[in-house]
């Protein structure tokens, strides 16, 4: 086979690359750069354009992740997955738990295409991982299975995380950053307009881009709705386990890059552009609690979108209710049981003090009324054992199904009834399969072993499982291409209007039925 057969060749708006050969008429180019290394004096600033090249650049090896710990993969971490029996090891990894190396010049985009000639829709995938971790690369992301099971060309593309990538500029001098607030997003959107510009050289169509995600990656999309940068760089969007509603406000950004300052040892912003990279990754980890509650609920303390009135102008859930994406349509995904993980993972750490402790939680989510939900919570009835056989702890259920709904069921349903209010279309589904058998939970991430196919890796390649994929990955290629999944679209009018996946109805209400009065309606 000849070399331009092994290495097919592609031009884009910067320089020619050379990719490997995937299947009889694909390609796989890895390590394409976006945007300018954001190293030395573009540490901390948005992404720059990069350089044109002459020649041809190789795209045959897959970048580093983004600088980044990953205290899950740490065994001086409680509650590693190091420390873990080698199922749960093999579901994190399935999950994208990232394990390979890291580093600060990171702004490159991983492509799969299944046909150089053709005009296929596009996937763009935005990775999760808390803000904090992640990566475009395998094996956090591999996007072969992706592209196999929906014909479509997939792109992923990196961007900073942690304190690198979020951290909002604050205090003295701070106002010669003040274009650098999200610079996770701004890159996000550096890789989409690149996307726009040069997919059709690869096989895709540029008038088809649909941009999706889970968790991190699914609230960085909820704000990508309504960033003036991304504007008209995609058509369509997918959101599983994310919404418009983990956004944070100025002044709980602030108080974190406080601490982030004090805990590095620099007296302002700018100070941080000399520091060595691990004194930064270091105090990024202290600063930051690892429970989820204190993380995501309102005011929390961590890493994401700021509502900085100036790279990201509106809220988003605001902006989506104003008719921002109402020319968007909308796929938005859940799983039935989000925090279960978080609470199998935190062990002792996640339970509640008392129910006192777990009513104040409550409060911040803006409950009217946070006595009744545990009530309705209790009234489900509570399971007989834990997920590892011992006796149920009722305060660490009803925390877990109280933050599945706060943090990610919740907020979804808010965002489909503000984009159906703006006049725009928006398909819901819920997924109630349980990949590891009944009482393993739909938990979240849960659906990247079905997208991901990742069955016959995990000994789990059921009818049932195999089922659910197909249902998954069909709908998912029935929106990339018409924008229509397979059911009809969300109606508030109409409660039965999600689709549930792996459950013995076909379309349930969100929130449930028995809880929704304890929420406040607005959109």
């Amino acid at each position: 086979m000849s070399e331009s057969a092994l290495f097919p060749m592609v031009r884009t708006s910067h320089g020619s690359v050379r990719g490997t050969r995937w299947g009889d008429t694909g390609g796989i180019f890895a390590g394409i750069p976006f945007a300018a290394a954001p190293i030395g004096p573009r540490r901390l600033r948005p992404p720059a354009p990069v350089a044109a090249w002459t020649g041809v650049r190789d795209s045959i090896a897959f970048p580093a992740a983004p600088a980044q710990r990953s205290p899950l993969m740490d065994p001086s971490t409680q509650g590693s997955l190091a420390a873990l029996d080698p199922r749960a090891l093999a579901i994190a990894m399935a999950l994208g738990a990232h394990t390979g190396p890291s580093a600060e010049d990171c702004l490159y985009l991983n492509l799969w295409t299944p046909e150089l000639v053709s005009r296929r829709p596009v996937l763009v995938w935005i990775y999760g991982g808390g803000f904090e971790t992640g990566s475009a690369s395998p094996p956090a992301f591999d996007g072969a299975a992706l592209s196999r099971l929906t014909g479509a060309v997939v792109v992923a593309v990196n961007y900073r995380v942690g304190a690198l990538g979020w951290l909002f500029p604050t205090g003295p001098g701070s106002e010669r950053f003040a274009d650098s607030a999200n610079l996770g997003l701004q890159d996000q959107a550096a890789g989409l307009r690149w996307v726009r510009d040069n997919i059709a050289a690869f096989g895709g169509d540029p008038d088809n881009v649909t941009v999706a995600g889970n968790s991190a990656g699914a609230f960085s999309i909820g704000a990508l709705l309504s960033l003036p940068a991304a504007a008209g760089s995609f058509h369509k969007a997918i959101l599983h386990s994310g919404s418009t509603g983990r956004v944070y406000r100025r002044e709980a950004a602030s108080a974190v890059t406080r601490d982030l300052l004090a805990a590095v040892g620099v007296r302002d912003f700018e100070g941080l552009t000399d520091v060595p990279l691990d004194r930064i990754l270091d105090a990024q980890s202290a600063v930051i609690p690892s429970d989820i509650g204190l993380r995501h609920l309102p005011d929390g303390h961590g890493w994401g979108i700021v509502h900085d009135g100036r790279v990201l102008p509106d809220h988003p859930h605001q902006a989506v209710l104003a008719g921002a994406a109402k020319n968007i349509p909308l796929l938005i995904g859940a799983n039935d049981d989000e925090a279960r993980m978080y609470a199998s993972f935190g062990a002792d750490s996640f339970r509640p003090t008392d129910e006192a402790a777990l009513i104040a939680e409550m409060r911040r989510a803006e409950l009217d009324d946070p006595h009744g939900l545990l009530d309705a919570y209790r009234a489900r009835g509570l399971p007989a054992t834990d997920h590892l056989g011992g006796p149920t702890d009722e305060l660490l259920e009803l925390r877990t199904r109280f933050l599945s709904d706060a943090i990610y069921r919740v907020p979804s349903a808010r965002l489909a009834r503000a984009q159906t209010a703006a006049g725009g279309r928006v398909h819901t589904y819920l997924i109630s399969a349980e990949p590891f058998g009944p009482g393993s939970s739909a938990f979240h991430g849960a659906e990247l072993i079905y997208l991901g196919d990742k069955l016959t890796a995990l000994d789990i390649d059921t009818p049932g499982n195999q089922a659910i994929s197909e249902e998954l990955t069909t709908a998912w290629s029935q929106f990339l291409a018409t924008g229509e999944p397979g059911w009809p679209a969300f109606d508030s009018a109409q409660p039965e209007s999600t689709r549930l996946i792996g459950g013995a109805v076909t379309f349930v209400t969100e929130p449930a039925h028995d809880i929704a009065g304890y929420w406040i309606h607005d959109t």
